[in-house]
């Protein structure tokens, strides 16, 4: 007996970095994701085939499947379950992307893991339990990668409080272009916050005004309203690019982006490297992918799944 889940990865449209000093930020869920197929077995195993590696609880673990056994033994833990599981792992993801792949990994996880063993979770426990990895990996986490990973969709999150599920009119797709660096989330974050110790006042004013832009992101994109969250997405760059977060080349694949017809285009996640998303014209996605791929051969057309992590019982 096998199951399956798959959980997709995310993208934050507006108010990264901002959300982790109580800002609401704007996310979605994006049309790629992780795979776990877990079975049981007589000790629990972790295989990645991306990285190549496989971890052996509760000793022989690599370092960089650490987070993943992590939540794979909270888990255990929090069913009362004594028997061994093995979780064959795989993403189409780029690691380390600001695409949320961590999460992603750690929903399907918890979600693989918890059903083969035959036991349903709440959507809450989901979260609580892949934000064991979470804690690792980026040390003091908003929560909202594993959140949008488990719900699916476009919602407006504030750290502590139920995600808000915003319903579209209609279907929502970016493009991703990845710099082709990775970045660490944690370091820059840090990096962001100094401008809370040096000035204190004019930060508290830029997270308030965060929020207030996420909230307005998410009015818009719900009705369709692209020109209203465009002016919001190309305002939020240039803050996070004064505040050091951007790089030399996030802002050329921002500038690429916006020479290719798209009417917006940011960095998401921690920045540095990573990821930038752009907003193109309703019904020209695939006229301004052709066209930004004359800059970087690494970008792809996402749409938006309404539904988060996904198990089924694998017949193969």
């Amino acid at each position: 007996m096998k199951f399956t889940a798959r959980a997709p990865g995310k993208i934050i449209i507006v108010g990264e970095h901002f959300v982790v000093h109580g800002s609401y930020a704007l996310a979605a869920a994006i049309d790629r994701g992780s795979t776990v197929q877990a079975s049981l077995s007589d000790s629990s195993v972790i295989v990645s085939r991306d990285l190549g590696l496989t971890a052996e609880l509760p000793m022989n673990v690599p370092r960089r499947l650490t987070p993943l056994a992590e939540t794979l033994k909270a888990t255990l833990n929090y069913l009362d379950e004594k028997k061994g599981v093995k979780l064959e792992m795989k993403s189409n993801i780029p690691v380390s992307a600001g695409l949320g792949s961590s999460a992603a990994g750690s929903v399907a996880l918890v979600t693989a893991a918890s059903s083969v063993l035959g036991h349903t979770l709440k959507d809450e426990e989901i979260v609580q339990l892949a934000m064991v990895s979470e804690r690792i990996i980026h040390g003091n986490p908003s929560g909202i990668d594993p959140a949008v990973s488990t719900y699916g969709g476009v919602m407006l999150f504030k750290k502590g409080l139920q995600p808000s599920p915003i319903k579209l009119q209609s279907p929502a797709e970016f493009i991703v272009a990845f710099s082709g660096a990775g970045h660490s989330t944690s370091k820059m974050i840090k990096r962001f916050s100094k401008a809370q110790h040096s000035l204190p006042s004019t930060f508290s004013s830029l997270v308030q005004s965060s929020s207030t832009l996420a909230e307005n992101a998410a009015s818009a994109i719900a009705s369709g309203d692209l020109t209203t969250l465009a002016a919001i997405l190309n305002f939020n760059q240039c803050v996070l690019s004064s505040l050091g977060v951007s790089s030399v080349v996030l802002d050329s694949l921002v500038e690429a982006a916006l020479d290719a017809g798209c009417i917006a285009a940011k960095l998401t996640g921690g920045g540095g490297g990573g990821c930038v998303i752009a907003l193109p014209v309703s019904g020209e996605s695939d006229v301004a992918l052709e066209r930004m791929r004359r800059s970087t051969a690494d970008a792809w057309v996402v749409k938006v799944p309404r539904s988060g992590v996904r198990v089924w019982r694998d017949e193969r």
